[in-house]
């Protein structure tokens, strides 16, 4: 008897453990239901642009069932999208909270795959929607940080400056912009790309106002036009010293030549030598431009444009111009350049005002 209690009892134990473990599948699947169905109402919300909506049934599905990698993947993407959108400033708090929630989910979703599915492409997908969630939440530091951490990881990866400059140009950071063009030709000073962005960089001073019609920045002074474009130029030969191909680097020389000439001061009647020698510079300048122009003519294999007009009027490809002077005349400006300097470096001497005086009295 006392056997057949125990035996019975022991059964009566199964039993209810069994019971329990139905009624507690029973429950969890029902959860999985209602968590699926918020879920489906979450992502008929998001495709109607209804982000926070969308959200607050993410969250109404984690609060039943959190164990779904699509609620997190969902919810962030919904939330990155409201942060997107949120661009007034008086946003910022709340657009912050948001970011955060994004961050937050996009990792729970990656930490919580399976290990065979943490790949490296499911990681730098996550990566992709974080620099831009930082991005558009305008995070500067953290982004700053991310490219620091990437240019310490790989010091030689030149690109990764590249990154870095366009991060300080968002932040507004103008000073640390300069300081990463210089160090990138510093830390690569073999990289034609280094120095040709260096040299577009120091360009930008000779861009006109749109708004003036003028091919110049009319706000900087002659002198300073010319000192800038000077500086260009030399920046632009180190990137033809590493490559004398490279065919950007003629295109901007030329746009710099053009800008020197354009900022001679030239006068229709010169008297003085420096006013003879400015005109000589401005033809010189011209004639160096279209040398640039010349080498990308070359470089593009593109022929010289023939010199009857009958026949250029019926060409349909593209052709290099000829030069703006003939060989006569760069020889003649050439020898009365070395005349003129000589005559500005050795200037007559001035006749005395007593001599002039008694040059002038009458007899």
């Amino acid at each position: 008897m006392g056997r057949f209690v125990v035996a019975n009892g022991r059964r009566g134990l199964a039993a209810f453990v069994v019971g329990s473990l139905l009624v507690l599948s029973s429950a969890s699947g029902c959860a999985k239901i209602e968590s699926f169905d918020l879920i489906r109402e979450g992502n008929s919300l998001y495709k109607d642009a209804k982000f926070v909506e969308a959200i607050d049934k993410y969250n109404a599905a984690e609060a039943v069932w959190d164990d779904h990698l699509k609620l997190y993947w969902n919810r962030a993407c919904a939330a990155e999208s409201q942060v997107m959108r949120m661009k007034d400033p008086e946003q910022r708090e709340a657009r912050r909270g948001y970011a955060d929630m994004a961050l937050k989910d996009f990792q729970t979703w990656y930490e919580r795959l399976p290990p065979e599915e943490k790949t490296t492409e499911a990681e730098e997908l996550v990566l992709e929607h974080r620099l831009n969630i930082l991005h558009a939440d305008e995070r500067c530091d953290d982004l700053l940080t991310y490219w620091f951490e990437k240019q310490r990881t790989d010091p030689n990866n030149e690109n990764i400056y590249g990154a870095v400059i366009r991060q300080y140009e968002q932040c507004g950071n103008d000073a640390k912009v300069e300081e990463w063009y210089v160090k990138r030709t510093e830390d690569f000073p073999q990289s034609v790309k280094a120095w040709h962005a260096l040299a577009i960089r120091r360009f930008d001073p000779l861009w006109p106002e749109a708004e003036s019609g003028l091919p110049y920045n009319e706000s900087l002074p002659p002198a300073e036009r010319i000192k800038v474009a000077d500086e260009v130029l030399g920046l632009l030969d180190k990137a033809l010293a590493i490559d004398p191909k490279f065919r950007d680097a003629y295109v901007w020389r030329s746009m710099a030549y053009t800008q020197k000439s354009q900022a001679r001061i030239v006068v229709d009647e010169p008297e003085f030598p420096e006013e003879k020698l400015e005109a000589i510079l401005a033809r010189e300048d011209l004639m160096l431009a279209w040398k640039q122009q010349k080498a990308v003519c070359d470089l593009d294999q593109i022929p010289d444009c023939p010199t009857d007009l009958e026949e250029l009027k019926k060409l349909e490809a593209p052709c290099c111009p000829p030069p703006p002077l003939s060989p006569t005349e760069q020889a003649e400006d050439a020898a009365r350049k070395l005349e003129l300097e000589a005559e500005i470096a050795n200037p007559p001497e001035e006749e005395p005002e007593d001599t002039k005086k008694k040059g002038k009295r009458k007899r």
